[in-house]
């Protein structure tokens, strides 16, 4: 499923700040709850068949988005999960030259973008594992 990312504002017609009752009925797809630690504020939804885990704030209103397979995590027609992680890079570069690479992600505080990439320091050519699209203020 192609996820089509619109910078700061959503995926789709997933947008911040929907409720997690909005992006269940949206998503209209079996999901799993989870916490990640044990003192987060909001379980995360994961839709295991779209590929998208839905983050929440303390309120429960959607703050971020990770997409994984079998989600295309689509940026201006280019897939960021279907190439390696060292193009993803390159490509995200020339959009942010302020990138932030680390040996298994790279963050773009202005597109508010993340790419996990946790093979990357063996086999750069490995695909991310997942992007993560965050609204404004996300990583403040």
């Amino acid at each position: 499923m192609e996820c089509v990312i619109a910078l700061h504002k959503g995926v789709d017609r997933l947008l911040f700040g929907m409720s997690a009752s909005q992006v269940r009925a949206l998503l209209h797809a079996r999901f799993n709850s989870f916490k990640r630690s044990p003192d987060a504020a909001h379980p995360i939804d994961h839709f295991v068949e779209v590929g998208l885990f839905a983050h929440y704030d303390r309120a429960g209103h959607l703050e971020a988005i990770e997409l994984a397979s079998p989600a295309a995590a689509g940026l201006y027609g280019i897939n960021l999960l279907g190439m390696g992680f060292d193009e993803a890079v390159k490509y995200l570069k020339s959009r942010d030259p302020q990138l932030q690479h680390e040996v298994d992600g790279a963050i773009s505080l202005a597109l508010g973008l993340g790419l996990y990439a946790p093979h990357a320091e063996g086999d750069p050519k490995a695909p991310a594992e997942s992007v993560l699209v965050v609204a404004r203020g996300y990583y403040d």
